[in-house]
């Protein structure tokens, strides 16, 4: 079963995007070693998590998928949560603590938590969402390569 939900994962990371809306292809892993804590020279503090953001959450052994956006307005982390089977959330509030990561989206139905480790490279984030209910189900995020126009 599991390796039928890495196959899933995998054909939709890489699946051939829209012709107008071309990427790179993504290969999500599903860990996050923390190894080295980023690149020689990096600035002290936390990391920017701005970005898009593949994700694959496990809701009871049925796949979900979607895109995290993230940037910052006014200091503070703003964006949206897309899964592909249901309609856009809103970031309310998403904070870093060096490794530590914490996310929380709105829906009709209540707050959503998404507690999580980031990667030693700042690049992938895995943890576990807390739903309505107190239901827990594991969620792994990764950003998106840039592109170097896209690149500050």
């Amino acid at each position: 079963m599991r390796r039928r939900l890495f196959a899933c994962a995998f054909m939709l990371v890489s699946a051939v995007p829209f012709a107008g809306f071309a990427q790179d292809a993504t290969v999500l892993k599903t860990t996050c070693a923390q190894g080295p804590s980023g690149p020689a020279g990096a600035p002290a503090g936390d990391p920017d998590l701005s970005g898009l953001w593949d994700f694959y959450m496990d809701v009871g052994g049925v796949p979900s998928f979607g895109l995290l956006t993230v940037g910052q307005v006014d200091g503070r982390y703003a964006g949206t949560l897309t899964p592909v089977r249901t309609a856009p959330v809103v970031v309310r509030s998403l904070t870093v603590s060096g490794q530590k990561v914490q996310l929380i989206v709105g829906s009709r139905e209540g707050d959503v938590t998404y507690n999580a480790m980031l990667s030693g490279a700042a690049d992938r984030m895995c943890g576990i969402v807390t739903y309505h209910g107190g239901l827990l189900y594991p969620m792994v995020a990764q950003r998106r390569p840039q592109r170097l126009s896209e690149r500050r």
